[in-house]
């Protein structure tokens, strides 16, 4: 994810960072001033474990949301990223005819109707790349939907991607893997053979040497298995068949045509697209008299996985602000309570000559040793949520290890974690420094005696209280 309630995720870690050395640094300077009041603060920490295991959970309640919200948004973020990774491999800019792109919504093979190009326009964008150590490879490609048919297993799979590409330019698209292990390329297919990606064989239950029927074209075709293979790049993140360019040609009828121009920026599967923009500088004007274009696929896939995650990180914010506002309620009282629960044992101490700051610091203290404790709990605990809540994600969407639905992919950034246990920090210390000034106002021989405090003189200062938490409110 890139933003956080509008705010650039670095940014806000940054500064979040700074606001949590802050306040502990202040904190520290105080406990070296007044160590006597630390002692007194925590005291109750350790001598009543339950009720502080108690105040403790309560205190997780908003950590734990945030950081399910964004653990969530990072999952999300990092499901699509992967899906659009699988699916494009290297490629970083794909050339078609003008417009041809501006509607296919995700994989390369969508699309139908496209008008193909001719192959030697792969030759003038290579040309016009050469020399500007921007890309590191370039090829015609065609990107079909077919069907096969597996006769021998008695098998149909009417959806299978059709990649084909010149052998001799695939140099920076990445290797062809055998299932069994080893590099394979197209180069190494010859007459009538193709590779099968795992998907694929699976769902044909097709092995090496079996003879397939591929409906592609006027009229299917027999072809032969030369290998089941792993390869990220062939426009789709389920079953595909591999074959060189010259014999999806000749199969589909468009001799000496491509539908497609492949671009590899220079760089890995994802830092190449941070040089789309100089690239596609460089091939629009080369690309319009031809009426073609050069879109950037992998870097609007990037951009939308982050917008996605981001969405889906903003839903459950959203939705658990109503529980995070409770939360705050909760942490308040609670330490109205034990205001409430020691109004004696404070009421001695002021009558022996503890100030009101004192008593403040005394439950700020005590305050950050829950307060702490409840941050760390929280993010893990809000990291496990969202693991829950991927599981079900994953099951509604139908994701399976063969290609159907989509795979779900759990995912945490320690970003996330630190955002998450910085904000629960910072609100819960908030909170708890105001709840304990509210708590050291009160009437010392009222308190010695556990009485109600006399009412105050100036009641419209109540009443306006009362007008701000309203208006608050709306």
């Amino acid at each position: 994810m890139n933003e956080l309630f509008g705010i650039p995720v670095g940014a806000l870690a940054a500064g979040l960072a700074v606001a949590v050395a802050a306040a502990l640094a202040a904190l520290a300077l105080l406990a070296a001033r007044d160590p006597v009041l630390v002692r007194l603060g925590v005291r109750d920490v350790r001598r009543r474990r339950g009720r502080t295991a108690l105040i403790v959970a309560g205190l997780t309640l908003g950590t734990a949301i945030i950081a399910a919200a964004l653990t969530t948004g990072d999952t999300m973020s990092h499901t699509i990223r992967s899906t659009a990774v699988r699916s494009l491999g290297m490629t970083d800019e794909v050339v078609a005819a003008r417009g041809a792109l501006a509607d296919v919504p995700g994989e390369l093979g969508d699309a139908t109707g496209i008008r193909y190009l001719d192959e030697d326009a792969a030759g003038r964008v290579a040309g016009t790349l050469r020399g500007t150590g921007l890309a590191d490879g370039v090829t015609p490609v065609i990107i079909e939907s077919v069907a096969l048919q597996a006769p021998e297993r008695r098998r149909n799979e009417p959806r299978v991607t059709l990649f084909a590409a010149d052998p001799a330019r695939m140099a920076g698209f990445g290797a062809i893997r055998a299932a069994g292990g080893g590099e394979v390329a197209l180069a190494d297919l010859t007459g009538d053979d193709v590779y099968l990606d795992e998907e694929a064989a699976a769902a044909l239950a097709a092995r090496p040497g079996d003879r397939l029927r591929i409906f592609a074209g006027a009229a299917p075709a027999e072809i032969r298995v030369r290998g089941v293979v792993r390869f990220d790049g062939a426009g789709a993140a389920d079953t595909t068949v591999l074959m060189p360019l010259r014999r999806a040609q000749a199969l589909l009828g468009v001799n000496d045509r491509a539908k497609y121009v492949l671009v590899s920026n220079r760089g890995g599967a994802t830092s190449g697209a941070a040089l789309s923009r100089e690239v596609l500088a460089r091939l629009g004007p080369a690309l319009a008299p031809l009426g073609l274009e050069a879109t950037a696929v992998k870097r609007d896939a990037i951009a939308d996985a982050d917008e996605a995650g981001s969405a889906f990180m903003s839903f459950f914010t959203t939705f658990g602000s109503f529980s995070i506002a409770a939360g705050i309620l909760l942490i308040f009282l609670i330490f109205v309570m034990l205001a409430a629960e020691r109004r004696g044992e404070l009421g001695i101490a002021r009558a022996v000559g503890t100030r009101r700051g004192h008593l403040v610091e005394m439950f700020t203290f005590e305050g950050v040793a829950y307060d702490l404790v409840a941050a760390v709990v929280g993010a893990l605990l809000g990291a496990v949520v969202a693991y829950g809540m991927v599981l079900a994600m994953a099951s509604a969407f139908g994701a399976s290890s063969v290609g159907e639905g989509i795979p779900v992919d759990y995912a945490v950034s320690g970003r996330s974690l630190f955002i998450a246990f910085a904000i629960g920090l910072l609100l819960t210390l908030a909170v708890v420094t105001a709840a304990a000034w509210r708590v050291s106002r009160m009437t010392i021989s009222a308190a010695i005696r556990n009485l109600a405090e006399p009412a105050g003189r100036d009641r419209r200062r109540g009443w306006r209280w009362g007008v701000a938490a309203v208006a608050a409110g709306g």
